[in-house]
């Protein structure tokens, strides 16, 4: 095969390959990727070039997808495109992706020592196996102020 193969092409024997070696639900998670993120974006392509993946990158995130899930995507991307090295369908391109960080602050609500009584006692006066958990817990968080 020549270096000239649309990524379409790879994929599809890339998931040939795949599917003897991975479960059936890994499999079906990667197929969903694929069919979901990877070929509406790069299917067409000869040449994946880092530019187009930052860029698919920040119109996920523009999207609403996780960091998480965008990570997850790259993650079979990369695999995708080495196997396409791999067999000579494609060339290799560093792909190096940076994410922006995230500004948002997030706050820990803390209960009030008042509270922490509350809990404590409802959970003494209604003392079963299952609250426990709760007094061991409310223990141990009280012995750090």
């Amino acid at each position: 095969m020549s270096a000239e193969t649309r990524l379409s092409k790879i994929v599809a024997l890339w998931r040939e390959d795949k599917r003897q070696y991975v479960k059936r639900s890994i499999f079906s998670a990667y197929t969903l990727l694929i069919e979901h993120h990877i070929l509406p974006s790069f299917g067409e392509m000869v040449l994946v070039e880092e530019q187009d993946v930052q860029a698919f990158v920040f119109r996920k995130l523009d999207e609403g997808l996780s960091q998480k899930t965008i990570k997850d995507i790259l993650i079979v991307l990369k695999m995708i495109l080495r196997f396409g090295v791999k067999h000579q369908m494609t060339e290799y391109r560093q792909i190096d992706i940076k994410f922006p960080t995230e500004r948002g602050q997030h706050s820990i609500d803390i209960l009030s020592r008042s509270h922490q009584r509350q809990i404590m006692e409802y959970v003494q006066s209604h003392f079963t196996f299952k609250n426990l958990g709760i007094v061991n817990w409310s223990i141990f968080d009280c012995s750090r102020f």
